[in-house]
């Protein structure tokens, strides 16, 4: 489970101004809730989130609204639409491909197109939704995903978990930190070699002490243990690096020329494996929150991939800190 959530934007614009009134204060109450527990949001189509110039309903105006509500709930929305931008999510290019020519649709109206609701399936994540209309009380969800194979539309019913009171966002919430500590206590479990789920996997003591860092997220254990799981996978099919990334579906590269042959940035790419000794682990793989890397090192004779690094994006000739 992801510890973003996606605007469900189906859910704009309310009925009336009216209604738009009579909801939106819980709304931005929820955001706040949210944000200050550490949940991120993201938006699902092109546009960048700007609270001020949403269309919440027809004659309804922001910046009327907020200078009429009462104080403590109007410097809570100033603070939302100050921190919250609610970006364009960054769908990683597997997923991104599996999403072409797919329509989603809400399934007790189908003509209703939830785009958002569809790629939050598509992601493990929730939807957060305006309180404009029954269809976005429930949680969960009900969508239709519809696609072309071979010729012929097929679809899937799907239940998209959904956020739209107070009561949803803490159990969310609660739901989140359950699985962090479990996803916490199985990195914490691994060990060198030969772990039950990681056959094909070797670790460094390194690596083994940045899975127990205090800077890893709720979001990076998720994806930690996701890309294991591909690597282990994948290097048992994979005769080079660039069968690796076929294979795992990952975004792996390695080092520039210039970076490598600067001795300082180079040996903060070495990392003492359990057998070898000091090794080089310049290729990396990029499918982390926030820039992080996991540095690799694969032996393709012995099918093999050994972990050296994960953390903060390593400097760089381009990027030095």
């Amino acid at each position: 489970m992801s510890n973003s959530v996606i605007i469900n934007d189906a859910s704009l614009p309310f009925s009336s101004s009216v209604d738009c009134k009579s909801e939106l204060e819980d709304f931005f109450e929820i955001i706040h809730y949210a944000d200050s527990s550490g949940v991120r949001f993201n938006q699902a189509d092109d546009r960048h989130g700007n609270w001020n110039t949403l269309n919440y309903a027809e004659g309804f105006v922001f910046g009327e609204w907020i200078n009429h509500i009462d104080k403590n709930i109007s410097l809570i929305v100033k603070n939302v639409i100050s921190k919250v931008h609610c970006p364009i999510i960054e769908l990683e290019e597997d997923k991104r491909e599996a999403l072409s020519g797919m329509l989603f649709m809400l399934s007790r109206d189908r003509n209703l197109e939830v785009t958002s609701l569809g790629v939050a399936s598509n992601i493990d994540s929730h939807a957060i939704s305006f309180l404009s209309h029954n269809n976005w009380a429930s949680n969960p969800i009900s969508i239709v995903r519809q696609w072309e194979e071979n010729e012929e539309w097929k679809e899937q019913l799907i239940d998209v978990p959904n956020i739209s009171s107070l009561e949803h966002l803490k159990a969310y919430i609660a739901e989140l930190e359950n699985e962090r500590q479990q996803n916490k206590n199985y990195l914490r479990g691994l060990v060198l070699q030969d772990n039950k789920d990681f056959q094909n996997l070797i670790f460094c003591n390194s690596a083994l002490k940045n899975f127990k860092s205090p800077s890893v997220t709720v979001d990076d254990f998720h994806k930690i243990i996701e890309a294991l799981a591909k690597l282990n996978k994948a290097i048992l099919i994979s005769n080079d690096i660039e069968d690796l990334k076929l294979n795992s579906k990952l975004t792996i590269s390695g080092e520039s020329s210039a970076t490598l042959e600067n001795e300082k940035y180079a040996r903060q790419r070495e990392f003492k494996h359990p057998t070898l000794g000091k090794k080089l682990f310049e290729k990396h793989v990029k499918n982390f929150p926030d820039a992080k890397r996991m540095h690799i090192l694969a032996d393709f004779n012995n099918n093999k991939v050994s972990i050296g690094y994960f953390g903060s994006h390593l400097p760089t000739v381009r990027h030095p800190k």
